[in-house]
């Protein structure tokens, strides 16, 4: 049997009603993050552009769209909520696959499980079969496909075919044909942070719509070709396939929530300073230097001087300023008028970042950061191994909570507010989705 067709037939066989109730609740908080971050990404300028594309380019349906009462085809509400949903770079991700399968793989579910009646069960099952698709897809390619290639386009195309399957029921063949079409047919970017100022966010809605299509497409008998996986050289197919299966291992359990609305690589960096800014209480006028010793990759995020609040997503002498200077780093920190702030941009030209050895070759599995802060008086210093968010240093339940009622609430109503998270905390237990999307029309 290929790897192609395992994961195919893993895909096919694995069954909603017997799946740990760990992992049903782990696909809902996965839910629950993404919402709040997709709501909160509607007011962006990336996702008023790509509604207003897609009300004219795609065909009206009843697919739900966040935040609008225009419902649109399946792959219309699919680009738009992946567009909303990865504008801000506070959408959930996955260490070991470098990305954000959430993004890719959320609103393509939704999108087609609205059309099949899918039960809430059923659903955050094909989010956990899209997720172990997509983070495999990431993980196995081999060092030519993989090394600086970061966008999750690239892989997360596979994740939304593989959720959106599920849901129509597909079997194995027809699964390896849509994976086939979403493979032909999918970004080929050259890396996330290429044009870290530009708005195709690791092309992750794109992603999502293509994968969706690849479902419908094979749907209809259009053919893919088989086998995609084993015969394009782009994986490593021992590793695409290694340990499949093993309830205590699924991919959705290692998601990573962030609370900062910035590039993650910087998360332990800004972990680092608020945490000695608090124990120390350090006076912001104080600071003469911070000096951050991380890995290589974000000395690609060294840019003192972010042009607009995508590009100061990926800027880590922004983060550090904002977070010092704001105590957080949410939407509201990462504006236009920050941007332009003396105190921030004074800050940030005190940050120096250089790479050590030990934490880069801790790189990809863990994103470590040494900071340290100087004053004229004294320095103080601080290690930050997992950064919050990280499953092994989790946000709580009310962690998840107070970062979607940070996002939503000047957006939607307290009682709207109280009504999704009550719907999606029941998606387990749900008839069918309903409930929960149609809170999303407004």
């Amino acid at each position: 049997m290929s790897a192609t067709s395992r994961l195919a037939s893993f895909v096919c066989e694995l069954d909603a009603a017997v799946l740990p109730a760990a992992t049903l609740g782990h696909a809902a908080r996965c839910v629950l993050d993404l919402t709040g971050v997709a709501i909160a990404g509607t007011k962006t300028p990336l996702a008023a552009i790509s509604a207003s594309f897609a009300q004219q380019q795609f065909a009206a349906g009843n697919s739900t769209v966040i935040g609008s009462q225009k419902a649109l085809s399946v792959t219309g509400a699919t680009w738009v909520n992946g567009a909303s949903a990865s504008a801000l770079d506070m959408d959930d991700g996955n260490r070991i696959a470098m990305g954000h399968p959430g993004a890719s793989i959320i609103p393509a579910a939704m999108a087609i499980a609205e059309q099949t009646g899918a039960s809430g069960k059923q659903f955050l099952a094909a989010l956990v079969a899209g997720y172990e698709v997509a983070v495999r897809a990431s993980a196995a390619r081999v060092p030519w496909y993989k090394d600086k290639m970061y966008s999750t386009g690239i892989w997360g195309v596979f994740g939304a075919a593989a959720a959106a399957g599920k849901l129509l029921g597909f079997d194995a063949a027809a699964l390896q044909s849509a994976f086939g079409i979403a493979g032909s047919h999918g970004a080929f970017p050259p890396g996330g942070l290429q044009a870290n100022d530009a708005m195709v966010k690791e092309t992750i809605a794109w992603s999502g719509m293509t994968g969706v299509s690849a479902a419908l497409l094979a749907q209809e008998n259009f053919v893919g070709p088989g086998d995609f996986f084993d015969y394009s050289a782009r994986w490593d197919t021992a590793s695409l396939v290694a340990g499949l299966g093993d309830a205590d291992g699924y991919a959705i359990r290692k998601t990573y929530f962030k609370p900062y609305a910035v590039c993650r690589w910087a998360h332990a960096a800004v972990d680092a300073v608020l945490d000695l800014k608090q124990r120390h209480a350090l006076r912001v006028g104080d600071i003469a230097a911070i000096e951050v010793e991380t890995f290589t990759e974000v000395t690609r995020l060294v840019n003192y001087a972010p042009r607009n609040t995508i590009a100061a997503q990926f800027s880590i002498p922004f983060a550090l300023a904002v977070a010092l200077l704001h105590d957080r780093i949410g939407p509201a920190e990462v504006s236009d008028a920050n941007l332009r702030d003396p105190m921030v941009l004074d800050l940030a030209r005190k940050v120096r970042v250089s790479v050590d050895e030990t934490l880069d070759r801790e790189f990809p599995a863990k994103t470590m950061a040494h900071v340290t802060i100087r004053t004229p008086r004294d320095q103080y210093q601080a290690s930050v191994e997992f950064p919050r968010g990280n499953p092994e240093n989790p946000l709580s339940d009310d962690e998840l909570d107070a970062k979607f009622v940070l996002l939503t609430r000047d957006l939607i109503s307290e009682p709207r507010s109280v009504a999704l998270r009550a719907a999606i905390r029941d998606l387990p237990q749900a008839a069918n989705i309903r409930a929960f999307t149609e809170l999303l029309r407004f």
